[in-house]
């Protein structure tokens, strides 16, 4: 493999998004030149989501695992993040394309300005170590909330996010909780375990819980596993089935079924550095890229690429229905076909005028299912959260090592909590798509039905507010992205407000392109209220047990129950409000997307009706100029649709590709 040059998966998706931005590009002005506002309105919006969508990785494991090297090794940039030194502080690190380098660090506000804004200062990437290490930030002095890196590296322009998480499993309290809780917003999770030892309890309670929310969120495939350290133990075989075994008992997988990678970070750096084949070899490089592309494509592409090839057909063919009108009655000398043509388009035209009325029964319908909907959330939500507070009762507070360090206890819950919340806010946004084409088939209301067989259906239809009665795409409620992803900050202390804004800031900034910005910001406020709601009381118990000289386990489980339970209810109450807010938000989205399909379709029928009329006055002479006309008009339209059908028929068997 050429250095810099993306794994063969990547290149097919990458040619494939960019295929389909070409069709967009050929549709756009057929939809401006025939007047078809709303439907320019509709590309617009879905061809930018496609442009701006991102395939978010998350790289997370326990400290000292290699999870910086693979990186570096990953971007193919060996100076990148720091190595080789123990991260302490709770930040995340994101790397993203960008035209030119930029390294931005946001800090959180002093504690005596708590209702701040977040400081954002810009460093050369050789000054990251000073805010990302312990050797550079103590205690995390600095503040510091996430570390935004953008490069001209080749392998993010497809829309790559990586994310490097802190340490999963260790006794700082929001490192845990901060990777969890965006978690089941990523579209892959790489998990980095180290070859010169097996993995730790806490790794696999780790991955026990994320396996169960892929599980809740449908699938388990977007988990990637690497063995990294390779090439220190020379036969790695034994270890290799070694944690095999513990992966597959964690996330419940059949081994033959978990992807683990053995990998060798330092061998893929030596052969940037020197180009000997045999260092790329050693590294296993090219395999383990292979297993996180199709993972990959197997998440998201369906929904990048997926979504905006159902949008251009849709478009394509609600254009093209009323050129086909007119040079059907321009072409029939009986004018029989004209008086059929009118007649269908005028009973059309008055079946949609009926949906779009504001008394129309599926509005009132509508607000019946998003209630249920809610109820159901509502449900999950509370019994999930039961089993989180039952595991502390029954597992946590008799775990030695957690009883004597507080700290991890807490983290470990606050953990829970937030891959909780993370989890039901992820699940929202799946249960309203589905809710969003099971209620338009029932009501009659998919009028844009694919004719293609092999067009998959996206996963996850977008559920951004696009063209909503000529209004263009706008944002659900829920205020601006930075303002709301912080809102959580106040329900803690500062380590609650550190893990609420740092989880709110990736969520509302980084994943859920498809769900609309206001739905990621109103996930991460979620998040940050829960986790600090928890961290609340918890600054005020660390105290108490260190002045009490709490040795014994007895007093101290019976001291930490109590303290802890007081912050229960506050959790249930925050997540109860959690749902109905996000049921709201994305209430809204799938009304006015259905509100925006109608629009369209009453433009089309408007604009059907207008041509028959001009065929029914035309002479033989202009019938016959008109229809050449017709023909140049129709030629860009039927050239997407074709295009349409044998993208798909590539997306499918993108898809379709072996783990």
């Amino acid at each position: 493999m050429t250095p810099g040059a993306p794994p063969s998966p990547a290149r097919a998706l990458d040619a494939l998004r960019a295929d389909t931005l070409a069709l967009y590009a050929a549709l756009r002005p057929a939809a401006a030149a025939a007047r078809h506002a709303l439907t320019a309105e509709r590309l617009a919006a879905a061809e930018r989501r496609l442009r701006e969508g991102t395939l978010t990785v998350v790289v997370c494991g326990e400290f000292k695992r290699g999870k910086s090297s693979l990186l570096n090794a990953l971007l193919e940039e060996p100076d990148l993040f720091p190595r080789d030194t123990y991260f302490a502080t709770s930040l995340v690190t994101t790397a993203a394309f960008g035209p030119v380098e930029r390294v931005v660090v946001t800090l959180d506000p002093p504690e005596e300005r708590p209702d701040g804004e977040p400081e954002q200062v810009e460093i050369p990437r050789g000054r990251i170590a000073e805010f990302a290490t312990e050797s550079g930030n103590p205690g995390n002095v600095k503040r510091v909330r996430l570390i935004s890196v953008r490069l001209p590296n080749p392998r993010l322009a497809s829309g790559l996010v990586l994310v490097d998480t802190p340490g999963v499993g260790a006794v700082y309290q929001a490192h845990t909780a901060v990777t969890a809780g965006f978690l089941p917003q990523a579209d892959a999770l790489v998990f980095v375990a180290d070859a010169t030892q097996p993995l730790t309890e806490s790794e696999l309670r780790f991955l026990s819980r994320a396996a169960a929310a892929s599980r809740a969120l449908d699938g388990t495939d977007g988990l990637v596993f690497a063995l990294s350290k390779i090439d220190t133990v020379g036969d790695y075989t034994a270890i290799h089935a070694n944690t095999l075994g513990k992966l597959a008992a964690a996330t419940g997988l059949a081994p033959q079924d978990v992807p683990l990678v053995p990998v060798s970070a330092r061998a893929k750096l030596d052969f940037l550095a020197d180009g000997d084949p045999e260092d790329l070899e050693i590294s296993n490089f090219e395999e383990f890229e292979r297993v996180l592309w199709s993972a990959l494509a197997r998440r998201r592409a369906s929904l990048l690429v997926g979504g905006a090839l159902a949008e251009l057909e849709a478009s394509a063919r609600t254009m093209l229905e009323p050129v086909d009108a007119e040079l059907q009655a321009l072409l029939d000398d009986t004018r029989t076909r004209l008086a059929e043509l009118q007649a269908d388009t005028e009973e059309r035209e008055r079946r949609i005028a009926e949906l779009a009325s504001s008394q129309a029964g599926w509005r009132r319908e509508l607000v019946d299912a998003v209630a249920e909907l809610g109820r159901t959330l509502g449900m999950r939500a509370q019994q999930e959260l039961d089993q989180v507070w039952h595991r502390f009762r029954t597992e946590y507070l008799f775990d030695d090592a957690m009883i004597a360090e507080p700290d991890r206890l807490v983290g470990q819950l606050a953990a829970d909590a937030a891959l909780v919340t993370g989890t039901v806010g992820e699940l929202a946004g799946l249960r309203a798509a589905e809710l969003q084409g099971d209620f338009a088939r029932r009501n009659g209301l998919e009028l844009d039905a694919r004719p293609s067989s092999r067009l998959p259906e996206p996963p996850v239809p977008p559920l951004t507010v696009t063209g909503r009665l000529g209004e263009g795409e706008r944002q659900s409620p829920g205020g601006g992205r930075l303002r709301a992803v912080t809102s959580g900050s106040g329900m803690g202390t500062t380590a609650g407000g550190l893990a609420a804004g740092a989880i709110g800031a990736i969520i509302g900034t980084l994943v859920l392109p498809g769900a609309g910005t206001a739905v990621g910001a109103q996930i991460g406020t979620s998040i940050g209220s829960v986790v600090g709601a928890l961290f609340g009381g918890v600054t005020g118990y660390r105290g108490a047990v260190r002045d009490q000289q709490l040795a014994d386990k007895l007093a101290r489980r019976n001291s930490l129950r109590a303290e802890l339970e007081a912050m229960r209810a506050g959790q249930y109450a925050h997540l109860a409000n959690a749902v109905r807010d996000l049921t709201r938000t994305l209430a809204e989205a799938v009304r006015a997307e259905l509100e925006s399909r109608i629009a369209r379709e009453q433009a089309a029928a408007r604009d059907t009706l207008a041509r028959l009329e001009s065929a029914r006055s035309a002479t033989r002479e202009q019938a016959t100029r008109r229809a050449a006309e017709l023909g140049l008009e129709r030629r860009p339209l039927t050239v997407v649709r074709a295009g349409v059908e044998r993208l798909g028929a590539r997306l499918t068997a993108l898809l379709a590709e072996p783990r």
